[in-house]
């Protein structure tokens, strides 16, 4: 059977102290049919000397541009991508060894194909081997799967001018929406690789330590999100995963903003809106937009998280396995 030819894209901003190992760990995979492209984003800190020792090989393209931002970084790529497949690898992260080769062995059926890292692989592995079309973009809406374009795999016909086309002030989050719109593009059952393929990095310079999240933010978010999937959900399952979506992007708004609470910013007063036409009211989730202290904020947040548990008692059991993990028992 002919080898599927696979594109991976990588980003490459000011990341100096990583990027090589990164790219190590691309060139090194058993699986040989791949071509690697570095887009350089402006980095001012020798990151492009370094994607420049690579691009002497076969595999391996290098792009510059100016510090037009990740999104536009990766849609260079996938412009320049010859793969039927594409995949996204941050320029701080690493791919595990030999993961290529297992994955393309169930990419025949498929067009879009999510795996795990060292951080959600519990959640990963709960899912079932596939999801339908609709169940794939409802969790996605709903931020009840990774957002991350990393540690997934897409076909390329997915990609159109839209898919990658956002104003450059969404610098956090656009991951999500193009998600999104991949899951609109994507015809067919989504396959659940249940393996862990990829390597999260923690980099205390990366966006997402860099941009925190404000409440004006995730309402813009929320919205664009809801932009992209009218029409595609039915309403009344609309309706409820976006309340889900909501309070996910609120929670990450709170622990950007060191927990304090506004009850009376338009997006906490857009989640209550959004929960009395969903017929939603938990009283731990009113009562955490009602508070404005970080000592009140934490102290329903933590109350919330207990009852979570109590109400689904495996994640009691993920937390035990991530604690088993810190203490290097498993």
């Amino acid at each position: 059977m002919k080898k599927v030819f696979v594109s991976i894209i990588i980003p490459v901003y000011n990341t100096a102290e990583y990027i090589e190992e990164c790219i190590l760990s691309i060139l090194s995979q058993s699986y040989e049919n791949i071509e690697l492209i570095l887009v350089n984003d402006g980095s001012t800190d020798g990151s492009g000397d370094i994607c420049k020792k690579y691009e002497h090989l076969p595999n391996v393209a290098y792009i510059e541009q100016d510090n037009y931002g990740t999104t536009a970084a990766r849609k260079r790529g996938v412009e320049a991508a010859n793969g039927e497949w594409i995949m996204f690898v941050d320029s701080d992260d690493l791919l595990a060894d030999c993961s290529l080769s297992g994955l393309m062995e169930v990419c025949e059926s498929a067009e879009i194909i999510i795996t795990a890292n060292q951080r959600n692989i519990e959640s990963v592995r709960e899912l079932p081997d596939s999801l339908s079309k609709q169940k794939y973009l409802e969790m996605q809406y709903a931020r009840e799967l990774s957002a991350s374009p990393c540690a997934k795999i897409f076909r390329k016909r997915l990609f159109d001018e839209k898919t990658l086309s956002f104003p450059k002030h969404i610098n956090r989050g656009e991951d999500y929406l193009m998600n999104l719109m991949l899951a609109i593009n994507n015809q067919k059952d989504v396959y659940v690789y249940k393996q862990q393929i990829y390597y999260v990095r923690e980099n205390m310079t990366s966006t997402r330590h860099t941009h925190p999240f404000t409440l004006d933010y995730m309402a813009e978010l929320s919205k664009r999100g809801d932009d992209i999937v009218k029409g595609s959900i039915p309403a009344e399952v609309f309706l409820r995963q976006r309340v889900k979506q909501r309070l996910f992007f609120f929670l990450e708004a709170l622990g950007d903003t060191g927990y304090t609470g506004n009850p009376r910013h338009p997006f906490v007063q857009d989640i209550k809106r959004c929960m009395d036409e969903a017929g939603v009211w938990k009283l731990l989730d009113r009562w955490m937009l009602t508070v404005y202290s970080p000592g009140a904020v934490r102290a329903v947040f933590n109350l919330r998280r207990v009852w979570m548990r109590m109400e689904h008692p495996s994640l009691i059991l993920r937390d035990l396995k991530k604690l088993n993990k810190i203490c290097g028992f498993g």
